[in-house]
């Protein structure tokens, strides 16, 4: 199974696509989606053109978008809002399945602890796929914990049945 996890950013989106093997997690691809674009409408196309193109090139089976958290700032959250649905047009129109699930979650499923912290989350995400470095940015961190989860939370379904 091909699973990509995205953490919403107005300026970087991380993403982080994932094979899931028996029980091995490969990492595929990761990165960050970014714009420099100062209008808000061109970083928004910026990303879905990135995004789509990953897409095209990667085509998983699956995805994660993190769910939004309320920011202090009502802008922030409202333009990470609209960032998601960006993310989230870009995989329904390929036929991409959707998951969503908090930061909370996410943390508590690849740390143990649904506070953690972004170094700690980085670690357990160069831990469980046998990365040679901790991602550059939190985001792609963020990201390649969120389809970590996935899949963990997939195995646990899937192991119910059988």
């Amino acid at each position: 199974m091909r699973i990509i996890g995205l953490d919403p950013g107005t300026y970087r989106t991380g993403y982080g696509i994932i094979d899931v093997k028996g029980s091995a997690y490969l990492p595929v691809s990761y990165g960050c989606l970014e714009s420099k674009e100062v209008r808000i409408s061109g970083r928004f196309l910026s990303i879905y053109d990135q995004l789509k193109e990953i897409l095209s090139l990667h085509k998983p089976e699956c995805s994660v978008v993190e769910s939004p958290f309320l920011h202090r700032n009502p802008k922030v959250s409202m333009q990470l809002s609209e960032v998601r649905g960006v993310l989230i047009l870009s995989l329904a129109q390929l036929g991409v399945e959707i998951a969503e699930y908090s930061p909370l979650e996410i943390k508590k499923a690849i740390v143990g602890y649904g506070r953690a912290d972004k170094t700690q989350v980085g670690k357990m995400v160069k831990t469980l796929l046998n990365l040679p470095h901790i991602p550059r940015f939190n985001d792609t961190s963020d990201a390649l914990a969120a389809a970590l989860c996935h899949a963990q939370r997939q195995k646990s379904i899937l192991a119910k049945y059988q």
